[in-house]
């Protein structure tokens, strides 16, 4: 086989999405917010070309609904028209958001696109100058939004020496139902298997680095709270003996991470005001902005971050006790948005900047007899030794959380979204534990002065 075999493996592109900003008027300044996500492939397309892969792998979802979007295939198409001019090929398969992007393109895709059925498993050849194959591509669409079939049950290539790929949309769980049911001894008992480019899951993992490689690549720009860090796609190198070179390579412009601040960490500086506080969060944000995100553990980055990235939104978790509890309890305006606003002023304006998106405010109360109990009462002791059970422990956990009434989801899922109940997320969970634990403490403090 021509050596050394070069490709990318990207996934979860979402095209026609964007970023789920809070603040709708920052949005419509900025179009970073509105374009990250195209921008974000586009610089796929930049690194297919700069490093003359093979081709280029799209392991599911490459839109993120089925309705069509005409400018999402449109730049869809002229993304891949670029690769064509450089002889780079597209591999893709249909996930649970896009099962039938075979039938939904607007524009007929260049010959150098190649998108797997979805009733039978697509099996591509690439070949080297010579005719020779060089490397097998595998892969199977969805039906639909879900899909439970074992697919990985039909992988199977020829073993003869050429390097073969899976291409896999799932959850790499064997109890799935929704999103391709499989586990890692599932793939690596795939003898006829190489490298397993999978996607569905939004964090880059390398889930098996020996044979076969196993790898979810993550999303290349993460759209909410829920996808913090960098993203980015996967280049691979596999040399004369078919060992796997990965090396990542960034692409969001725009860094999502949740920042807590202790307003007690500087002692004798805990702020008693607005002013105060607005200040301190303030200092926080001039270290992110000197800060570069870090990249996925255990493989490696070449690429220059500072280059790519070009702002953090942030959500601000704002811990701690101090008398301040009492301007957010008494409040009558909306003081969250005012902080976010007086953030976004000062720190909106700079190349690179960092967006406040939503400020947690989880202060507790310092009344003067407030210490006292919590060292020295034993109802409150044992309250609090209950919030930390329920914090830690599933089986009590759940228990509360079933107690939570039909209004909530019992288990957050961003694929299954339900309109009609709140999403309880682990972040949703502790917050509305900790205001009860407070709202306690306050109520047995004026009880018993």
């Amino acid at each position: 086989m021509a050596l050394p075999i070069k490709f990318i493996h990207t996934a979860d592109i979402h095209l026609g999405s964007m970023l789920n900003i809070s603040n709708e008027a920052v949005f419509e300044k900025n179009t970073i917010f509105k374009e990250a996500v195209y921008n974000a492939f586009q610089k796929i397309i930049d690194y297919a070309i700069f490093y003359s892969v093979n081709f280029l792998l799209i392991s599911g979802d490459l839109y993120d609904k089925d309705e069509i979007s005409i400018k999402a295939n449109n730049f869809f198409y002229n993304q891949c028209q670029r690769l064509l001019e450089k002889n780079i090929k597209v591999f893709i398969i249909g996930g649970n958001h896009d099962a039938f992007i075979i039938k939904r393109e607007l524009f007929k895709m260049p010959e150098n696109v190649f998108i797997c059925e979805s009733e039978n498993l697509s099996q591509f050849e690439v070949l080297d100058e010579n005719s020779n194959i060089i490397v097998r591509i595998c892969g199977e669409s969805y039906r639909g939004k879900a899909d439970s079939r074992k697919m990985y049950t039909s992988y199977k290539p020829l073993q003869d020496g050429v390097f073969n790929i899976g291409m896999l949309h799932t959850e790499l769980n064997g109890n799935s139902l929704n999103y391709v049911p499989c586990t890692l001894a599932n793939l690596k008992s795939n003898d006829n298997i190489n490298y397993w480019a999978l996607g569905h899951i939004h964090k880059c993992d390398i889930v098996n680095d020996e044979k076969p490689t196993v790898i979810f690549s993550g999303i290349p720009q993460g759209r909410d709270m829920g996808e913090a860090g960098i993203g980015g796609c996967i280049y691979v190198k596999v040399d004369e003996a078919k060992k796997v070179e990965l090396n990542f390579l960034p692409t969001s412009q725009v860094i999502w991470d949740k920042v807590e601040i202790n307003i007690n960490e500087n002692k004798g500086e805990t702020p008693e005001n607005l002013t105060e506080l607005i200040n301190l969060i303030s200092n926080k944000a001039k270290l992110i902005k000197q800060t570069l995100p870090l990249i996925p553990k255990d493989i490696k980055c070449n690429e220059d971050l500072s280059k790519i990235v070009k702002g953090y939104a942030i959500r601000w978790i704002i811990t701690g006790i101090g008398n301040i509890k009492n301007i957010f309890a008494e409040g009558s305006d909306d003081i969250n948005e005012i902080i976010c606003d007086e953030l976004n002023s000062e720190f909106m304006k700079n190349d690179l900047f960092v967006f406040t998106d939503s400020i947690d405010v989880r202060i507790e109360n310092s009344v003067a007899d407030y210490r006292e109990f919590l060292d020295n009462n034993v109802t409150i002791k044992k309250l609090y030794e209950l919030c930390h059970r329920l914090s830690e422990e599933e089986p009590i956990k759940g228990l509360l959380i079933e107690s939570f009434g039909q209004a909530w989801e019992k288990n957050y899922d961003r694929e299954n979204l339900n309109s009609l109940k709140m999403q309880l997320d682990d972040d949703d969970f502790h917050k509305i534990l900790n205001e009860a634990k407070e709202l306690i403490v306050m109520k047995f403090i004026k009880e018993n002065r």
